[in-house]
């Protein structure tokens, strides 16, 4: 049985939304009449026990705020790195629950059901340990939507950063090969049996991606109103 008591959000919003080419950063963008960043936050609100929302030292913009108008828990990338693996051990490093659940503020489509399955493979674990659980998308393997056991992955990121590994892929890559901790991979016909267009991985980092994003909540809201309209018709 799911407990949201178990997990922590950590969500990721440091970035400096460059590919997308705006003045505004990405988790204020509106989509489909609210914020991005309350998108991922009213869809994990249900099933963890707290929200952090990681973002750059003395960043400057509206998103710390926003964070915390949301009930978000903000803290910084550590001090001395940049990039994704310093914002996912500073996240890892305030949770106060056994797994959490890593992702970027870019990702409008969450599906709490994939989220609550990764949880419970997670806990199954391997060794008599929880094991870290991935997405293995077409020939990537996403370490920004993934469960992390807190404790462990705490240590090895930051390890990791004293070590000059700055990449979340690098280290997730060294831990499997070299069988540091358990990690379990979904594929994606497993994933896809929760979460069946697996949208849930779709991620904001271009204007297309943002005109493609915004055309599926219209397409949601259109059937939502007209359920009787299928998509080949009535």
């Amino acid at each position: 049985m799911f407990s949201p008591g178990v997990l922590t959000a950590v969500v990721l919003a440091g970035g400096r939304s460059e590919r997308l080419g705006m003045a505004t950063p990405k988790p204020l963008i509106g989509l489909g009449g609210k914020l991005l960043l309350a998108r991922v936050a009213d869809t994990l609100k249900s099933l963890c026990s707290e929200q952090i929302l990681v973002v750059r030292p003395g960043q400057g913009d509206d998103v710390p705020d926003l964070g915390i108008a949301l009930g978000m828990h903000v803290v910084s990338d550590v001090e001395e790195y940049e990039g994704p693996l310093s914002a996912i051990s500073a996240g890892l490093s305030a949770a106060t629950t056994p797994l959490a659940f890593v992702v970027g503020a870019d990702y409008p489509f969450l599906s709490r059901g994939l989220i609550i399955e990764m949880t419970r493979i997670a806990q199954i674990g391997g060794e008599g340990q929880a094991a870290a659980v991935f997405i293995r998308h077409g020939d990537w393997i996403n370490p920004l939507h993934a469960v992390y056991p807190v404790a462990t992955w705490q240590v090895l990121t930051s390890d990791a950063l004293s070590a000059g590994i700055n990449s979340p892929s690098s280290l997730m890559y060294r831990v499997m090969e070299e069988g540091i901790h358990p990690i379990e991979i979904m594929t994606e016909d497993e994933a896809e049996r929760v979460d069946p267009r697996l949208l849930s991985l779709f991620d904001v980092d271009t204007l297309d991606d943002l005109g493609v994003a915004k055309r599926i909540i219209d397409t949601r809201n259109y059937h939502r109103v007209r359920p009787d309209l299928k998509r080949g018709g009535i």
